[in-house]
């Protein structure tokens, strides 16, 4: 089951690294930080960058929840599972099913792509593709895709790349 652990906004990274160096690895099987790939004007030039989808939040893939938290306590740095009571709270199987569909096993949301009839999205490629319904806006100057989710017990805005090549009338 994924579970998620809170640290630091801008220590996502160190906290992965921490993990993967000092937890046995028999206690996990995947360590994810979520990121959106999109595409950005700088100086004039496209180029595609990545951001943090959830800041502050590292993904585990573990069968071992309160062993792993144990060794976690044991790491430099402040990071939490997040839990509910004395009980370490696992995502919901929908948003397991969200997430692993965006991140696939590169943990980077990649640019979708699609065209607009009317104001209905079609996705032709990409991680999106199938979750049209989930998109909430779309920004087409920015070139991101705003999906609402529940993620945490709570509803969430995410944002994830989306170039929009056609717009039919």
């Amino acid at each position: 089951m994924w579970y998620v652990i809170w640290t630091y906004t801008g220590q996502e990274e160190k906290t992965r690294g921490y993990i993967e160096r000092f937890v046995d690895p028999s206690l996990y099987s995947r360590c994810a930080i979520p990121y959106m790939a999109k595409i950005e004007k700088h100086g004039g030039i496209r180029v595609k960058v990545e951001k943090l989808l959830f800041p502050s939040y590292v993904f585990v893939l573990t069968d071992h929840i309160d062993e792993f938290a144990d060794a976690l306590h044991r790491i430099p740095g402040f990071t939490v599972v997040l839990h509910t009571g004395d009980f370490f709270q696992p995502l919901a199987p929908h948003e397991e099913y969200i997430l692993s569909r965006l991140i696939g096993s590169t943990d980077v949301v990649d640019i979708s792509t699609g065209f607009l009839t009317g104001d209905t999205v079609s996705i032709t490629y990409g991680p999106l593709k199938g979750l049209e319904g989930q998109i909430k806006k779309i920004d087409r100057h920015r070139r991101i895709a705003i999906l609402q989710m529940t993620m945490f017990d709570r509803t969430t805005d995410v944002k994830v790349g989306l170039e929009i090549v056609e717009k039919k009338e």
